[in-house]
């Protein structure tokens, strides 16, 4: 086991900030219980109404965090997900702003040696190279995303960093370490675990991008969810989307996974996920569910197959489908839930 010094851990319990680059809350927010929200686009049109067509009156940029006053529902969409924020210059659509806390946690003094599960609590978190704010930078991570962490070192001034092992580049990288929480085998417990497998089942109704927990014939869950695009030529019997059409059933699951191209890169736009959270896997290519970090955009299919869910949501699946899997970076191969897709 790796362990922190006990200097570095009642620094750290007092929420010692430093220097290390997180999103904190806009000034509006901090008088106030307002929800906060991350553009996760290149840019963000700010409106004078709730309606696309509306004259522009700012914009925003990747990364910034603002504070929303209210959500509201519009009449003019976007169809299937209408959904707008109120923001202090005017409306920004739903789609591209993720819903954001910032906590600060207690660092865990010790990591077991089979590494911690941990998430993200604060809008987004800078990574370096080495455990040290001066380092250079590699990837942001944000907000309810899950990592391993396999260490937990602290640098020359006394600070804790978080080592986290890349589940695909086999590589370690460091992260202010009370940027995320310590998740623990309690908190992923099954959920009805005596309803019978056979009396389990989830469909997803690609035209209504809706998906439906089933327990016999009761649905207990539903939510919208952002599956597979249109294709521009669609595969005999597999349907027009890429998510396939059919009968399933969730054979894996892994509470973390790097998706993407798989570089080491400190490129913001690069078309990298790292520690994307709760991911079922339903067929043997490599399509689940899991939670996503890098849009809000529910009820549209957004996409290249698998079935995009807020983080929070996924966790919900992840411990309600079987079979039940303990906490290891991978679970084996079983035969699981029955998941019935449709368009």
């Amino acid at each position: 086991m790796s362990a922190i010094s006990r200097r570095s851990f009642l620094q750290l319990t007092g929420l010692s900030l430093g220097a290390a680059a997180f999103a904190p809350p806009p000034p509006e927010a901090l008088a106030s219980e307002a929800m906060l929200a991350r553009v996760t686009a290149r840019t963000v049109a700010v409106r004078a109404r709730p309606d696309e067509a509306a004259p522009q009156l700012a914009g925003l940029t990747r990364d910034a965090i603002v504070a929303v006053e209210e959500e509201t529902w519009s009449a003019t969409g976007p169809r299937g997900n209408p959904y707008w924020f109120r923001i202090k210059q005017g409306f920004v659509h739903a789609g591209d702003m993720q819903p954001v806390r910032s906590e600060m946690n207690e660092v865990a003094g010790t990591i077991p040696s089979e590494g911690l599960l941990v998430e993200v609590t604060v809008p987004f978190t800078q990574t370096r190279v080495k455990p040290s704010a001066e380092a250079e930078p590699l990837y942001r991570l944000y907000y309810e995303a899950a990592f391993w962490a396999v260490a937990a070192v602290e640098d020359s001034s006394g600070s804790a960093w978080y080592a986290l092992l890349d589940d695909r580049l086999d590589t370690r990288y460091y992260v202010r370490a009370e940027h995320l929480r310590p998740i623990r085998a309690e908190d992923l417990s099954p959920i009805a675990p005596e309803v019978p497998l056979e009396a389990k089942r989830v469909e997803v109704d690609l035209a209504s991008q809706e998906l439906t927990a089933f327990e016999y014939e009761r649905a207990v869950f539903t939510t919208r969810i952002s599956g597979g695009r249109l294709r521009s030529d669609p595969q005999p019997g597999q349907g027009h989307s890429f998510t396939p059409i059919g009968e399933f059933h969730v054979n894996q699951k892994v509470p973390s996974r790097h998706m993407g191209d798989a570089r080491l890169t400190a490129d913001l736009f690069a078309n990298e996920q790292p520690g994307v959270p709760w991911v079922s896997y339903f067929t043997y290519s490599g399509i689940a569910f899991h939670g996503v970090y890098w849009h809000n955009d529910f009820g549209r299919r957004r996409s290249v197959g698998c079935i995009n869910m807020r983080p929070a949501e996924a966790r919900w699946i992840y411990r309600w489908t079987a079979p039940a899997f303990p906490l290891m970076p991978f679970s084996p191969h079983a035969t699981g839930t029955r998941v019935i897709v449709t368009e």
